[in-house]
């Protein structure tokens, strides 16, 4: 794996706090000069993983290209109301996705409970859990484990839903599972597509999944079962969306291709969005992998 000086990225760095994590190795709090912009980062080993803009004027900005470029799910989707975030690190798009719809709702997952702490203390998590209040749900754990455990409930509640289909006729849809009639019969409704005024009710699927943790490569049937338990957790015209630090030619970009060519077995369409047009194709680079079973209205 390619190595690289920290301090030949960042100028001028300065560092606030570093500690320890078992899980994710030596954190590190710092601020510098990065692409001309004073920032605050949060490094982990040594790799920047997150960073916010410390001089900026007036209107939230995302510190790197590839988090604009998950802004193409609005474009793709302009019904998004849920979204999951897998990898919360500093937090710098939940922070601007909640500045820039207050009216949704966004879980982030992170494995690790020290960056969580360390976003609290250094990247304004604290404040924007209390402003957003309903509308953040900060989760600490492995976002695949996550979505096996929502996979399982929901197709769960389908089995119960199917179940109480074939027994029970004229059900509205505003009766709720696990309510009861005045005559015993149980009363069915799917809230799986539906966020509760707290944005944690029922058990939801999401519009949109966004991955930006990094993922070793899986063999094909691994992944493909990963593709399908994506699949599972999304609305019928959800997007799933990852970010890759990928070449997009010569042979380094093979076995990304191939890993898209296995979502394209399981969602209806796929493209690949690199970040940066002008950097050199042969070297890896952040793109956004998108993945969806409705068509993209580009």
């Amino acid at each position: 794996m390619e190595t690289f000086d920290i301090d030949e990225i960042i100028d001028e760095r300065k560092t606030l706090y570093t500690t320890d994590d078992p899980l994710t190795g030596r954190i590190e709090v710092c601020e510098g000069y990065y692409d001309e912009e004073y920032m605050r980062f949060l490094l982990v080993d040594g790799s920047m993983q997150s960073a916010e803009l410390l001089e900026r004027d007036g209107e939230l900005e995302l510190p790197f290209d590839y988090m604009e470029s998950f802004n193409w799910i609005f474009r793709l989707n302009k019904h998004i109301k849920k979204t999951l975030l897998i990898g919360g690190g500093g937090f710098a798009y939940p922070k601007y996705y909640l500045h820039r719809y207050p009216e949704r709702y966004i879980d982030a997952i992170e494995i690790s409970q020290k960056v969580i702490d360390v976003a609290r203390d250094y990247f304004g998590l604290r404040d924007l859990e209390e402003k957003a209040g309903e509308h953040l749900r900060v989760i600490v754990g492995d976002g695949n484990a996550y979505l096996i455990d929502l996979a399982l409930k929901i197709r769960s509640f389908e089995n119960k839903k199917a179940a109480a289909g074939k027994d029970i006729k004229g059900a509205t849809s505003e009766q709720s599972v696990g309510e009861t009639s005045e005559t015993g019969t149980v009363k069915v409704k799917d809230t799986l597509s539906e966020p509760g005024a707290d944005g944690k009710s029922g058990i939801m699927k999401y519009d949109v999944i966004l991955n930006d943790a990094f993922v070793g490569h899986k063999s094909s049937s691994l992944l493909k079962k990963s593709a399908e338990l994506i699949k599972t957790c999304l609305n019928e015209d959800g997007i799933y969306a990852a970010n890759l630090v990928i070449p997009l030619k010569g042979p380094g970009s093979q076995q990304s291709r191939k890993d898209m060519e296995v979502f394209a077995e399981v969602f209806n369409y796929t493209f690949l969005l690199p970040c940066d047009d002008e950097l050199n194709p042969y070297a890896p680079q952040n793109c956004v992998f998108f993945a969806s079973d409705a068509p993209f209205e580009m």
